[in-house]
């Protein structure tokens, strides 16, 4: 499978590249770099550094991606999560340029598509598609000083030195990775993204493949980049671990938006108003009873345990109350809380109800 990146050489350009980039890499590793203006660019910083506006793309009559519209925030993570299928990494490639759009428009740092200046803006943006962008023959540090070539014409030993222990390979930076784990592979190819202190880092499925030791080194770096006030973009369909790194959240299905904002935007609403009521086998036919006796009835039962749904005024406390006085005495009381893999496959089973936080997610 190719790898793909921007503000670098390693990619390869498909016919429907846009022609604003640095350098391409064919199949036979031959470099031809491409001039650039040199034009600064200086960006509003209270604006988004990525927007999507009516994004579609279709191949024949198989529509990928169908009317795709949102907005990420500056200094934020932001987790663009879906089943297989649903676009991701379509969306990523139309937004560095490497598939052109068959209808929509695409905004990054402040310049849309096909501006003269648009090579420039894909300077200042980092990504890592597919797969990491390496040279094997070269060792870790190797690879940062010549991505450092390949973005401005020089090497920033201090920068280089400062990703390496940014990403926790700074005691294995003479090694070539070939030997690396491929944990390791994918900090490094974080690592050469952010060569140039890009503004925007794109990231496709950083934790693909990776064991759970793996996973948890890439959702702590997530957060180190998080604190440096670099803007991520990153897709995944590891749930739980978008939910821990991420601030917001772009739920994708069938190539449509169905869901964006903050986990706790998500999953407002989606939580019912039960309690599970436990209590000792020999009790719960007077925990029963006593429920009854309120106007309460259990509307499931799980072992020693009361599934009850009540009015909206009636709490945790008031059944613990409720029992108490009936001398039965609940060995736990719970309340259920919607998770996000619930909502997830509520939202992607039916995509055409889109539930969107857009105040959140531009904010």
């Amino acid at each position: 499978m190719a790898s793909t990146t921007n503000r670098y050489s390693y990619f390869r350009l498909s016919d429907e590249c846009s022609p604003g980039r640095i350098a391409d890499r064919d199949v036979k590793g031959t470099m031809t770099f491409m001039t650039s203006t040199t034009e600064s660019l200086l960006s509003n910083s209270s604006a988004s550094p990525c927007e999507v506006r009516h994004l579609s793309k279709r191949y024949g009559e198989h529509t990928v991606v169908n009317d795709l519209t949102f907005s990420i925030p500056r200094n934020h993570v932001v987790g663009l999560i879906g089943p297989n299928g649903a676009g991701k990494t379509t969306t990523m490639k139309m937004l560095l340029g490497l598939v052109r759009p068959t209808g929509g428009d695409i905004s990054l740092l402040g310049r849309t598509v096909g501006e003269p200046q648009w090579g420039d803006v894909l300077n200042r943006v980092g990504s890592m598609i597919e797969a990491p962008p390496i040279y094997d023959r070269l060792t870790a540090r190797e690879n940062l000083h010549y991505q450092g070539l390949a973005v401005s014409g020089a090497i920033d030993s201090d920068e280089v030195e400062q990703l390496l222990r940014l990403v926790d390979l700074a005691d294995r930076a003479d090694d070539r990775p070939r030997g690396y784990s491929l944990g390791m592979r994918q900090r490094l190819g974080i690592a050469i993204t952010l060569v140039g202190q890009p503004e925007l880092i794109i990231l496709d499925e950083p934790g693909n493949g990776l064991d759970p030791a793996g996973i948890i080194e890439i959702r702590k770096l997530m957060g180190r980049l998080s604190e440096t006030g670099t803007t991520v973009l990153v897709s995944s369909h590891q749930l739980a671990e978008v939910q821990q790194a991420c601030d917001q959240l772009i739920v994708l299905a069938n190539g449509r938006t169905v869901a964006q904002g903050t986990t706790a935007d998500i999953l407002s609403g989606r939580s019912q108003h039960l309690f599970h009521v436990t209590v000792d086998a020999d009790e719960i036919t007077q925990a029963t009873e006593a429920l009854h006796a309120a106007g309460l009835a259990e509307t499931e039962q799980i072992g020693t345990t009361l599934v009850i749904k009540p009015p909206p005024e009636i709490d945790g406390k008031y059944l613990n109350r409720l029992l108490a006085s009936a001398h039965v005495y609940a060995s736990s009381i719970n309340q259920p809380v919607a998770s996000l893999e619930d909502a997830f496959l509520d939202l992607v089973e039916q995509p055409d109800q889109t539930h969107t936080t857009q105040k959140a997610v531009t904010s």
